[in-house]
């Protein structure tokens, strides 16, 4: 199982280094940079890169390309296993055609010329996509026995309600920004010097949509986060996701600031929007992680994996 924990591991880098790239097309306006083509990039294959946009947007589906062919090799790997696990080979086949649908979604979304909708469903596909992974990570680490879970049914249900708040907000901020919506006010944390601004103007509404989740989701994370940490002796590895969620939540936090505050155009603002995507993604797996590590189903993974060493070695318990 070692081959396949350490092939999960690189193929969850990579999806992650996937997304960053992702968050600097959008920062950057780069997503028509090989024009309506796909998957050519401007009709060649390997593109004339004369411009900036078409460097970045033909990264972007390179790396893509790395993610798929890491998959693939996964996805091989987990077969010839299957014998040891078949819950690893269906989830590393569900990974696979996660990605492939997310390549399927990524020429929709330049079909549609970044239609919003399109945007965000593309979002949502490399969110779960990274969900799974997580997920493959960590039953690969116990089939290997290279992570002991100590688990907690309560635990794993409040970390989910947390995650599905991220997610939802990292959909709504995806949507902000595609319909236009996120410099629609240049003030922090006000908005046009209010608290609630006038919601009869359809970006203001969904500006504002954006920051009352945010404000939302943050007590949930943090009320969850600080619960888990209260028991870090108890649940070593949990205490570690949640001092993770917390600390990027306020980190995020200040870099939605700090993008309100440099506007577009400039080198600063595209740092600032690619940042507050990955740094959203990471927030969305640590909890992600946190409810998988704590939930009772691992520690059934568990006893499966030494139930069939001990039963390698001739069944002897000692």
């Amino acid at each position: 199982m070692t081959s396949l924990r350490r092939l999960a591991l690189a193929s969850t880098i990579a999806t992650f280094i996937l997304v960053a790239i992702g968050g600097l097309v959008r920062a950057t306006k780069s997503g028509l940079g090989c024009g309506t083509h796909w998957p050519d990039c401007a009709g060649d294959a390997i593109p004339f890169f004369g411009s900036r946009a078409v460097v970045i947007e033909f990264s972007h589906r390179l790396m893509a390309a790395v993610v798929i062919a890491l998959l693939a090799i996964l996805v091989v790997v987990a077969w010839r296993q299957r014998d040891r696990s078949r819950k690893l080979m269906w989830t590393s086949i569900v990974a696979f055609c996660l990605v492939m649908s997310q390549a399927v979604l990524g020429a929709i979304v330049v079909w549609l010329e970044l239609k919003a909708e399109a945007v965000v469903l593309h979002l949502a596909t490399a969110m779960t996509l990274v969900a799974v992974l997580i997920y493959l990570t960590a039953n690969a680490s116990v089939a290997d026995q290279t992570f002991t879970p100590t688990t907690d049914a309560d635990v794993a249900r409040k970390a989910r309600m947390a995650a599905l708040a991220v997610l939802v907000l990292l959909l709504v901020g995806s949507y902000v920004t595609g319909r236009g919506a996120g410099y629609v006010f240049r003030d922090w944390p006000l908005m046009g010097g209010r608290v609630v601004p006038d919601l009869s103007f359809e970006p203001a509404a969904i500006h504002f949509l954006h920051r009352a989740l945010a404000a939302i989701t943050g007590v949930i994370v943090f009320a969850i986060g600080i619960v888990v940490v209260r028991r870090k002796d108890e649940l070593p590895a949990q205490a570690r996701f949640a001092h993770a969620a917390m600390g990027l939540f306020g980190l995020q936090v200040l870099i939605g600031a700090a993008n309100v505050w440099n506007p577009p155009p400039g080198i600063v603002n595209e740092l600032f929007v690619t940042a507050h995507l990955l740094v959203a993604a990471l927030i969305w797996a640590s909890l992600v992680a946190l409810a998988v590590v704590s939930h009772p189903a691992l520690a059934e993974q568990r006893e499966r994996s030494q139930m069939r060493v001990r039963a390698a070695y001739g069944g002897g318990t000692s």
